[in-house]
């Protein structure tokens, strides 16, 4: 959880349904809306950030052998599939 003095105020407007599910869910949780809001945009930040995406792409790099992977033909006929 985020320290109160390094939180910014900030103002947004929610519809009315928006307004009553968001207040639902932070009773169900114990939280406040204000908290469910923040790891909301935490988590949209971080799909939505191009250098995270490229960190992610590059970890996987290599993970994964497109010659390695593939069965060949004979090893598929020989286990018994049909299709």
């Amino acid at each position: 959880m985020a320290l109160a003095s390094e939180l910014a105020r900030t103002q947004i407007y929610l519809t009315a349904q928006q307004q009553q599910q968001l207040s639902l869910l932070a009773r169900q949780q114990g939280s406040s809306s204000s908290a469910l809001i923040r790891t909301a945009i935490d988590d949209f930040l971080r799909i939505h950030h191009p250098q995270e995406r490229l960190a992610k792409r590059l970890r996987s790099a290599g993970t994964w052998d497109a010659k390695a992977a593939r069965p060949s033909l004979d090893e598929l006929r020989s286990e018994g599939r049909s299709f």
